[in-house]
């Protein structure tokens, strides 16, 4: 059974706790949802997007209410978190702005008929299964797009964090939305299948493990529903040139401890080739020992604690799994002796490509870098893995970064930055790291009935 409860990532002490729904109350929330979305997919797209709007006013208006909100959820140091905030007050406005572009008649040739055109509808019911390490911008990318095209919304949150889930709730409800239209759920995970083998619910978007990816997945298939899934990744950043070593360690290093590495596009293995690599591994560690680890509100905080006292260990027990598979550990990958659930961030090097850590994921704070003899063996290492969610190149010669980034098996390159993501470009993977497409226009696309009318006079 899940157990919902905010346990203070900074100390470690359970705080609040929420009782799961027990699964015969779930087809009333169905219901609700159902009834709901009849009535919502007849309010016009210029009402839809004034209530994403003025949502949009009131996430800013909360701001560092909603931070220290997560900060003690799962361990987000506030200005990270204000950073997420302001990106989901950006995503409701851009929907809000783009969703008539996107969603009018595609008029196509009539080819032999009065007219054919194809009419953009809401599908219906929608299951959202969304994790911890962005609480509230993980809802808002799969969320917010859907409300514009006109779908209820049943929104099960990680269990860690059922403070923030009920808060986006009740944001949209102050917005003025329909009840019924969005309805946070404390859904145990094994109750998953209660909700998509009703018919009403017509499909549903995770974010997660590869576990659960496949297990949710299996459940939608044999139910016939529509899925996008944006699970892990072991993403390459390809350090091919540069002036400034210094300057692309320090950056890199950055982006790997945001939100204590624990992010599905962190830049996971770092690949350098041979004549930088010596100076870019002492400049990453000078980087890593400079951090200051400490709780999510400290001013002077460079990273905070992980988000639970099993994923840190668990984290430190790949890293120790790995120097036994006989990696190098540079410094850090130790619990610290401090409350809550903090650990020293790691740079790792020697990692055999084949081993446990080489080929999957490590989520949390480990800065692992890899030795590559020239170009060509560095696009070998890049794309030498299973999964495809994010990649990056780092070169001063911009047109031989793109040809180079061109060759990445990943669903997103970046030339010269890394875990970037917004309302206005696509965000999704391939193989390992899942399918489907969210932001932009895909976010509008991923479901709706995407309805041919053809008149014949």
């Amino acid at each position: 059974m899940s157990k919902f409860a905010v346990t203070n990532a900074n100390t470690g002490e359970v705080e609040e706790e929420f009782a799961s729904v027990p699964v015969d109350e779930i087809p009333a929330y169905i219901d609700r949802a159902h009834e709901a979305h009849l009535a919502w997919k007849e309010t016009p797209l210029h009402e839809r997007a004034a209530i994403l709007r003025k949502f949009a006013d009131l996430v800013d208006e909360n701001a560092d209410e909603m931070t220290d909100i997560i900060g003690r959820e799962m361990g987000k140091i506030k200005k990270q978190g204000l950073g997420e905030v302001d990106k989901v007050a950006r995503t409701a406005r851009w929907m809000a702005d783009n969703a008539a572009t996107h969603l009018s008649t595609t008029h196509l040739a009539a080819a032999g008929a009065a007219s054919s055109y194809v009419e953009h509808q809401p599908l219906g019911v929608l299951l959202g299964i969304m994790p911890w390490n962005f609480p509230y911008n993980q809802i808002a990318r799969f969320v917010l797009p859907n409300l514009m095209v006109g779908n209820a919304i049943m929104m099960k949150q990680a269990s860690i964090c059922p403070k923030s889930s009920q808060y986006f709730e009740d944001l949209l409800t102050e917005a003025g939305l329909p009840k019924g239209v969005y309805q946070n759920i404390y859904l145990d995970s094994s109750h998953a299948e209660e909700v998509l083998k009703d018919f009403r619910v017509k499909g549903f978007s995770l974010t997660g493990s590869e576990g659960a990816g496949a297990s949710v997945a299996a459940i939608a298939a044999k139910y016939y529903k529509r899925a996008v899934l944006e699970l892990g990744g072991n993403d390459p950043a390809v350090v091919l040139d540069s002036k400034d070593v210094p300057s692309v360690a320090q950056k890199l290093v950055g982006l790997r401890l945001a939100n204590a590495g624990q992010v599905c596009t962190s830049p996971k293995r770092m690949i350098v080739v041979d004549e930088l690599y010596d100076e870019f591994v002492s400049e990453a560690v000078k980087a890593v020992e400079a951090i200051k680890v400490s709780d999510f509100d400290d001013p002077e905080v460079g990273m905070g604690p992980v988000s639970s006292e099993g994923a840190r260990d668990e984290i430190i027990g790949m890293i120790e799994k790995a120097v036994a598979d006989g990696a190098t550990l540079l410094t850090g990958g130790k619990k610290l002796d401090r409350p809550g659930w903090f650990m020293s961030p790691a740079v790792l090097t020697d990692i055999d490509p084949r081993s446990d850590l080489g080929c999957n994921e490590l989520f949390g704070p480990a800065v692992m870098i890899y030795r590559a003899k020239d170009e060509e063996d560095a696009l070998r290492l890049a794309n030498d893995t299973e999964y495809g969610l994010m990649s990056s190149v780092w070169t001063d010669d911009l047109e031989k970064g793109q040809e180079f980034g061109k060759k990445i098996n990943a669903g997103m390159t970046l030339i010269n930055s890394h875990m970037e993501s917004g309302p206005e470009y696509p965000f999704g993977g391939i193989n390992r790291s899942g399918y489907g497409r969210e932001n932009a226009q895909w976010a509008f696309q991923a479901f709706t009935n995407e309805h041919l009318i053809r008149v014949h006079a």
